[in-house]
């Protein structure tokens, strides 16, 4: 989602909201079919972070009412139009809210696990900000990815249904709101569940653990 967030839709019933992280194979109570690529089948011990997302992730901080952060994880090894990446990888890139329409901000793009270039961070009102990343950014195939986005925390009622949860301290002192959607990424890793699920299915509960524990490390200062 762009501008239209999912703090939009809590007047959304809370059923309906909540199908959004139950991937179609457990609602016929079956069990889910899930990717057995490298990484969900070996599950890494921590997701790598490079420099430029560290540097991302400190833009987002000091702009957090013009800014949020598109997030992926590289699901396999990923050779894109400006670089290659390992997998394993988080990836935190910032997308324009309408309060930062007229005003600039640094973003960087790495090329490798270690370089970076200058980027434009993504504009409001287009693709999904993970997949307009993938696409146009990185320009690697979205289908080596999974997706959220960070933000603010959320109100007490959001992380109730399921598809979001706040952080309540990284290291650097404040807490963020995770929303483990994505339009297009995940469902193929996650039985059908456009969410990362918040249970055993498909490794969902492993996968946000190691997405947070990343977001701790992406918080300290830049490389």
């Amino acid at each position: 989602m762009t501008e239209l967030t999912r703090r939009a839709l809590v007047g959304l019933s809370v059923g309906g909201l909540s199908a959004l992280c139950v991937p179609p194979a457990l609602l016929a109570a079956t069990p889910p079919q899930c990717v057995t690529g490298p990484l969900p089948q070996f599950l890494p011990k921590m997701l790598s972070v490079d420099c430029a997302t560290r540097h991302n992730f400190q833009t987002f901080r000091r702009n957090s009412d013009c800014l949020g952060l598109a997030g992926v994880v590289s699901m396999s090894f990923v050779s894109g139009g400006q670089g290659q990446y390992p997998a394993g990888n988080l990836f935190l890139f910032p997308w324009v809210k309408p309060k930062g329409k007229k005003k600039t901000f640094s973003a960087l793009m790495p090329t490798s696990a270690t370089l970076c270039v200058n980027a434009t961070p993504i504009p409001g009102g287009t693709l999904p900000p993970d997949e307009f990343f993938c696409r146009f950014i990185l320009q690697a195939p979205m289908t080596s990815f999974i997706g959220f986005q960070v933000d603010v925390p959320y109100d007490a009622f959001e992380p109730k249904l399921g598809w979001a949860s706040n952080v309540d301290r990284l290291r650097d002192g404040k807490g963020v709101g995770v929303d483990w959607t994505s339009s297009n990424l995940n469902s193929p890793w996650f039985g059908g569940s456009h969410c990362i699920p918040n249970n055993d299915a498909c490794e969902g509960q492993a996968w946000r653990k190691l997405i947070v524990a990343g977001l701790e490390r992406a918080s300290a200062p830049a490389c």
